[in-house]
């Protein structure tokens, strides 16, 4: 194999982890490689650099491919999006919460390929030196996963009751381990810091209170009067505070779990049958994985990757199937689910906690609704928010950085899809 096959691979470190994973599960050292990106930076991907290794035996027909999730180099880039805590993070959760996760099932009998959480690509690798942080992982395309292509498709009703039903069993894994072992279950979650609501930066609260004000915009006619004021009312303290507030622990436990915590459209994936009808799903990316309440993953995907039609038809039904997919679990596990997070405290959590998902559809929206190709130079951003955040932010056109999604094109999108979310929440009792 010539070295030039591996010049996208930006560290020696990683290239010889590469190479030492393929002659291993090859067993030969005579292989051919070709390496492609798997997603797009700046448009789908912001904290990692992702690519698809494809290879074969010399003089074999047969491809093996797997997923190369690799940390940026560039230094501002590795700083701005606090890039090595969340790599840490996902390898942490990678080699020690989802394999602890699946022994506990299996220690209480479960049929992991039957009833077992198993919706998660397999990981090789890992690597955490710095800074070569890196993840090998199962490329889901060979067993025919793909992502939800945003720009031409919509989420639909299978779509969300696969997730409610693998998020139903991730969740239930946490209720009944900590009720069975506690002191076990508190080291796995102390593990998780929060990494998207970055508190003790104040460009942060900026940042989220800059995507806010595009809600005051989308309700700016005479109808909406009584929404603007309802929404002034709940970010008079700030964005960040909102959001904050719904991760209080002191609010959320003991009905609180191991959280996914990304858990929009880009990272999950589907299979599909001959008809086109999803019927497996795959969680991906678990960077941000926090220990909060269940419902916050809930609202993150319902409110920023469901249209209000969908969730005018289905919002109860799809509550439903989550709860009846928790409480299975936590029974099959041999705790209680009535004991443990009953269907009444749930809505109760939803009634305190779901503007969590208010606040997220600020910044997911912008790009859920973009047009293809309208990303952004992750590189160049990170230089500017560097250099700004010198200058306490006095520039605050680079915290308007993630509305450049909106174009013209997708303006009336945008505008539509929020002020169903913000009608919604109103609708529904959430503010």
């Amino acid at each position: 194999m010539a070295e030039s096959d591996l010049t996208e691979i930006p560290t020696e470190v990683v290239r010889t982890a590469l190479c030492e994973t393929i002659e291993t599960k090859l067993k030969s050292k005579n292989y051919k490689i070709t390496i492609t990106s798997a997603s797009k930076a700046g448009e789908s991907n912001f904290i990692g650099i992702v690519h698809r290794v494809t290879f074969n035996k010399e003089g074999e027909d047969k491809l093996e491919k797997l997923i190369l999730k690799v940390a940026p180099l560039h230094l501002a880039r590795r700083t701005q999006f606090n890039s090595r805590p969340l790599f840490l993070q996902e390898i942490s959760t990678y080699n020690e919460i989802l394999p602890f996760f699946r022994q506990f099932e299996m220690s209480k009998g479960v049929a992991i390929e039957e009833n077992g959480f198993v919706e998660y690509p397999k990981c090789y690798r890992t690597i955490d030196e710095e800074p070569n942080e890196c993840l090998f992982l199962e490329d889901l395309s060979v067993r025919g996963f793909a992502i939800i292509d945003r720009y031409t498709q919509e989420v639909t009703t299978d779509h969300v009751y696969l997730f409610m039903k693998a998020l139903g069993k991730l969740h239930a894994i946490s209720f009944a381990l900590k009720d069975q072992q506690p002191e076990k279950f508190k080291e796995l979650a102390s593990s998780l810091k929060e990494m998207f609501l970055r508190a003790n930066e104040e460009f942060i609260g900026e940042f989220f209170d800059k995507q806010a004000e595009s809600i005051f915009k989308v309700l700016e006619n005479a109808e909406d009067a009584h929404l603007l004021a309802k929404m002034k009312k709940v970010f008079e303290n700030g964005a960040m505070n909102v959001a904050l507030e719904c991760l209080d622990l002191d609010g959320t436990d003991p009905g609180s779990v191991i959280s996914h915590g990304d858990s929009w459209q880009n990272n999950l994936m589907f299979r599909y049958d001959k008809n086109g009808k999803p019927i497996e799903i795959s969680l991906l990316d678990w960077q941000i994985s926090r220990y909060s309440s269940p419902i916050i993953d809930i609202v993150y995907f319902m409110f920023c990757c469901t249209t209000k039609e969908l969730r005018d038809d289905h919002y109860d039904d799809f509550l439903k199937v989550y709860h009846e997919s928790l409480s299975a679990h936590i029974r099959r596990l041999g705790s209680d689910p009535e004991k443990l997070f009953p269907f009444a405290v749930m809505l109760e959590h939803f009634r305190k906690y779901a503007k969590f998902g208010l606040v997220l559809s600020t910044v997911l929206l912008p790009m859920i609704t973009t047009d293809r190709g309208n990303g952004l130079d992750l590189d160049e951003l990170a230089v500017k928010f560097e250099k700004n955040k010198e200058n306490n932010f006095e520039n605050k056109e680079d915290l308007d950085a993630f509305n450049s999604f909106i174009s013209d094109n997708s303006r009336n999108k945008f505008n539509k899809r929020l002020r169903d979310v913000v009608g919604d929440m109103a609708r529904l009792g959430y503010v």
